[in-house]
């Protein structure tokens, strides 16, 4: 596979030639903190990080989205205006690999079979993900757990690997190669193709030994009544911290905010551990408590969503983990899941 050279030193460069035909979002520092956010000057982009707290999930799935808006004609607020679909041309430099992969599940989701979100659809049909290969895992990451890794290419259409003093490029899809095509990188030299190979071997060397996830809704499928959830829920404090910095999390809601000459239909990201998720217009809640909740967020990301769409609701990046006021692992609660069914089985 023919492989291209980024040097460090050029990668300013290299950004702003993206910008030049293309809305870049990139990491950059925003309050003291890396966050995916629009580039408004090609030295702001920060490539040397680890992750960043938050997914860049918004990129697809805004957090806040006008769906539509509507005036106020004659008392009646009947006269509705269409926002316009956001049809940009954007790179998504940067991101991991893990994040990179969430994009197929929220495809799975909403962008493919019998119901298409038209706004989803638009922002991906214009989206080109540059990814980024780790070179330092972090101890709470497990992706290797979904038979992926740091340098896993899924989802990307470009990916740069570190090799000391410059970037290896290499490109997965159409789209990629298009981007690529427009850009002037020099064709990478043996030394930094195999410097690239190093630092993927020493990244995944620093993934901890762990039981891979494929087939645990086998096990999650006769749990659903256990006593485990209240036990497992016992420390939650339905924070819903763990929902928003998810990548692949996509619980929403959705809102009219009206106003005295007109108003707007948003949907806006709602969390599944908070008590008012699922209360039903008569006042029932069919998910009463928090280990009811846990439940669901276990259930959904590991025996539904694989049942329906074929892939799992997590990818390993582990920020569910690292943003716990708590220290909950979801780790430790599949652990729980494989002991609880092994308990079944020989009692």
């Amino acid at each position: 596979m023919k492989a291209w050279l980024l040097p460090n030193d050029a990668l300013q460069q290299f950004s702003a030639d993206l910008m030049a035909a293309h809305r870049l979002i990139a990491p950059v520092r925003r309050e003291d903190e890396l966050r995916f956010a629009e580039v408004t000057s090609a030295d702001q982009v920060e490539l040397s990080f680890r992750n960043t707290v938050k997914a860049p999930k918004d990129v697809l799935l805004p957090q806040t989205e006008c769906m539509i808006r509507y005036e106020k004609v004659l008392d009646r607020f009947d006269a509705v205006v269409e926002v316009p679909i956001d049809v940009r041309p954007t790179v998504l430099l940067g991101v991991r690999p893990c994040d990179a992969r969430s994009y197929l599940l929220m495809d799975r989701v909403f962008g493919e079979g019998r119901y298409v979100d038209p706004y989803y659809r638009a922002r991906r049909d214009h989206l080109t993900v540059v990814s980024m290969a780790c070179d330092r895992p972090r101890m709470t990451c497990f992706c290797h757990a979904f038979e992926s890794g740091p340098d896993d290419p899924e989802g990307s259409d470009v990916m740069l690997y570190p090799a000391g003093d410059a970037y290896v490029v290499r490109t997965f899809t159409a789209k990629g190669a298009e981007l690529l095509a427009t850009l002037d990188l020099a064709e990478a030299d043996a030394d930094h193709v195999d410097a690239a190979e190093r630092s993927k071997e020493q990244a995944r060397e620093m993934l901890a030994e762990i039981e891979p996830v494929a087939g645990i809704e086998e096990a999650l499928s006769g749990l659903f009544d256990s006593e485990m959830w209240a036990d497992i829920a016992n420390k939650c404090l339905a924070c819903g911290t763990c929902t928003y910095n998810c990548p692949t999390c996509h619980c929403f809601t959705i809102e009219d905010k009206t106003r005295a000459t007109g108003g707007e239909r948003v949907r806006v990201w709602d969390s599944c551990m908070y008590g008012k998720f699922t209360v039903h217009t008569s006042g029932h809640n069919p998910r009463p408590d928090q280990a009811a909740r846990w439940r669901q967020r276990t259930m959904h990301k590991f025996e539904y969503l694989p049942r329906n769409v074929d892939l799992y609701g997590c990818v390993g990046c582990g920020r569910c983990i690292r943003s716990c006021p708590v220290r909950l692992d979801i780790r430790a609660v599949l652990q729980r899941v494989r002991e609880e069914t092994v308990d079944q089985v020989t009692t």
